[in-house]
């Protein structure tokens, strides 16, 4: 079965953020909301959404480094979705380099998810946490091009 795209969400995760003006950002529900898919960034360790805040076209969520972090996707739909999530440029599901045309989530009609980390198998992940780019993942993997990128491509 061909699937179709119909929408790629991405939010940065970026050191640079804490860099610049807040006066340079725009502050926006504690969301990033599409018409198929709601996806947020929770910090665990601070039991909270994390606001989202838009400059130059581009979403962005400031960390705490070392603070672990979930993504939590709802379909908004009455139909079934799939979603192939990446963190750091890693598909979540499979460990791959991402690419929209790989193994994601189905969510059923209304359906809320929280992705906690990647998956190492059926019963364990790899917790998903705030770090400077030496440190991460995709980085010690040989992958650091995505770096604080979560990429969400959704089909239907």
């Amino acid at each position: 079965m061909m699937r179709t795209p119909v929408r790629l969400a991405t939010l940065v995760l970026s050191a640079a953020a804490l860099t610049l003006s807040a006066a340079t950002f725009t502050a926006t529900p504690a969301r990033a909301s599409g018409r198929l898919l709601d996806v947020q960034v929770f910090d665990r360790a601070q039991n909270r959404e994390l606001p989202v805040y838009r400059h130059q076209g581009r979403l962005y969520v400031v960390g705490v480094p070392g603070n672990e972090y979930s993504v939590v996707m709802r379909n908004r739909t009455g139909g079934d979705l799939l979603t192939v999530l990446s963190v750091d440029g890693v598909n979540a599901v499979s460990g791959e380099t991402a690419a929209a045309d790989q193994t994601g989530y189905v969510f059923g009609a209304q359906q809320r998810g929280e992705i906690r980390g990647w998956r190492k198998n059926l019963e364990r992940i790899a917790a998903f946490y705030f770090t400077a780019l030496p440190d991460s993942y995709a980085a010690r993997t040989g992958r650091p091009d995505n770096v604080g990128v979560i990429g969400v491509a959704v089909f239907r």
